[in-house]
């Protein structure tokens, strides 16, 4: 018999796939038709398009994650199934990661005005290479995540000595953690916060000259995009953040955690696409303002 910790996990689970799956469809949908329209797509469209299909994908991915330890057997094939199918979530949870630093450093790149030759420089290199760049973190990441499905062992729980419904516990071999934590995390959180830090500098900057003329300050469309590129990112990285944070503890302490504390942690996970693809949205006048139907585009003419 299900308790109510399970009715909640599945209730969680197969609510933000539906709207995970449909507000990054969404944001596929109107891409994919700006892209037909011009016939290419900025850097700042790329990664939030590349952030929606990677949303897709970890949702689809956590969803079975989620229903292969919740419905698993015990046999060997299916754990060392389960444990691919972990390693390959974990790769994709710092695959955004990196997506999120990358949007970060692109509109750190666009907001902040120096003049100092070296910031031109890795101005100049990054706004031309961005994409490179998503492709580079995207292999690194695949081949730190190799060795991953070595590391890690599952353990299934006898559910007539434990009907709490903590049916599995994950253990990891500690030495691997701080290499992949580095790499994985570590590294695009400090991007973030160093991008997130000149942007609010350069903000606020921005303010105090706009202060100077006090009929433009109320109705600045320049400072409105950069209020809005800011909060963007602020919101990004501590979505990340908190999927970080509740991955972690589910990873290194899934032995000593608690049914309440498994249950929010996975929450948190499974919501992790839902979210994100609503900041993104807020944070994009062409997704926020939904485009015209080909009806409505007819009417106009």
């Amino acid at each position: 018999m299900w308790s109510v910790a399970d009715i909640i996990r599945l209730f969680s689970l197969f609510f933000n796939l539906v709207s995970g799956l449909t507000l990054n469809s969404y944001i596929i949908a109107v891409y994919v038709r700006e892209w037909r329209k011009k016939k290419g797509l900025n850097v700042s469209d790329k990664i939030v398009l590349l952030l929606a299909l990677t949303g897709i994908t970890f949702q689809c991915t956590v969803t079975i994650e989620r229903l292969t330890f919740f419905l698993g057997s015990l046999s060997p094939h299916s754990r060392r199934r389960n444990i691919y199918i972990f390693a390959f979530h974990i790769f994709l949870m710092y695959e955004i990661f990196w997506n999120t630093a990358w949007l970060s450093a692109y509109y750190c790149l666009k907001l902040v005005k120096c003049s100092h030759h070296v910031f031109l420089q890795v101005k100049k290199r990054l706004s031309s290479s961005i994409t490179q760049l998503l492709i580079v973190s995207l292999v690194g990441l695949f081949l730190l995540t190799l060795p991953l499905p070595w590391t890690i062992d599952i353990n299934y729980r006898n559910m007539t000595s434990d009907p709490s419904g903590n049916r599995h516990d994950i253990h990891v071999d500690v030495r691997y953690v701080p290499l992949y934590m580095v790499l994985g995390s570590l590294l695009p959180f400090l991007l973030c916060f160093i991008c997130i830090g000149l942007s609010v500098m350069s903000l606020l900057s921005h303010v105090q000259q706009i202060r100077q003329n006090s009929s433009q300050f109320s109705s600045s469309p320049q400072l409105e995009g950069h209020l809005r590129a800011v909060r963007t990112m602020i919101l990004q990285v501590c979505l990340c953040l908190a999927l970080y944070l509740a991955a972690l503890s589910m990873l290194l302490f899934s032995p000593y955690l608690g049914m309440i504390e498994k249950v929010i942690f996975l929450i948190i996970i499974t919501s992790y696409s839902s979210v994100q693809a609503v900041i993104s949205i807020q944070g994009n006048p062409k997704l926020r303002n939904r485009p015209p139907t080909h009806d409505t585009a007819m009417c106009s003419k």
